[in-house]
């Protein structure tokens, strides 16, 4: 579902990996807030030296989701501890030297959002970073709806159909709340994140890169 419905998923999942290997340092943790089915967790566990002795955690608000983590994992080349939250209630995490976070604080409260990633931040090593992937809006209103449209068109392309894309919106109204990449990258800095750039955008979807 992801993949007809999220541009440039695929190329996501495997640049949010290369930063992954790129930061992950020995003896510490990496986290997947929001890990859903565990795909990426698999592919890290496969790129990551298994000499390092980095530690694999998944977190999700959904027991569905994190039972299909389990089924995804049982073939892992090195063991993911997978747990239940509400980022919305903030976030224990320790040791990390690299925390994930793909399409997931666009569901996050935006008042819980700083608090949040004040977490993320207090929790990473020194050099740690946070990979944050993100569905965002267009400050300018005549370039925010061309995006939309273009997103539309690429959810048709993929087979969906013009009410499957309406109910669809309904359904995420008021829940999945985007801001713009200036919103964002000024949210990632008032946690704490001295350091924080871009390093993808496909009209309405960005990811960026924040280093402690």
């Amino acid at each position: 579902m992801l993949e007809r419905s999220v541009p440039m998923y695929q190329e996501c999942q495997s640049l949010a990996v290369h930063w992954c290997a790129q930061f992950a340092k020995a003896n510490t943790s990496v986290y997947d807030l929001g890990c859903s089915t565990g795909q990426l967790l698999l592919k890290l566990a496969h790129s990551i030296d298994k000499n390092k002795g980095i530690s694999l955690y998944g977190v999700d608000n959904s027991s569905a989701m994190l039972e299909k983590s389990r089924e995804t994992l049982r073939k892992s080349p090195i063991p993911c501890e997978l747990f239940t939250a509400d980022l919305n209630q903030g976030i224990s995490i320790q040791n990390a030297s690299v925390v994930v976070m793909n399409y997931t604080l666009q569901f996050v409260l935006p008042e819980y959002r700083i608090p949040l990633l004040k977490d993320i931040f207090e929790g990473l090593v020194p050099g740690g970073s946070l990979v944050l992937i993100e569905k965002i809006k267009s400050g300018i209103p005549e370039l925010d709806r061309t995006f939309i449209d273009f997103h539309h068109q690429f959810k048709r392309d993929r087979g969906y159909s013009n009410l499957e894309i309406s109910r669809k919106r309904e359904a995420l109204e008021n829940v999945l709340i985007p801001w713009t990449v200036e919103e964002n990258l000024s949210l990632i800095k008032k946690a704490g994140f001295p350091t924080v750039d871009l390093f993808f955008k496909w009209n309405n979807f960005a990811g960026f890169i924040a280093l402690n």
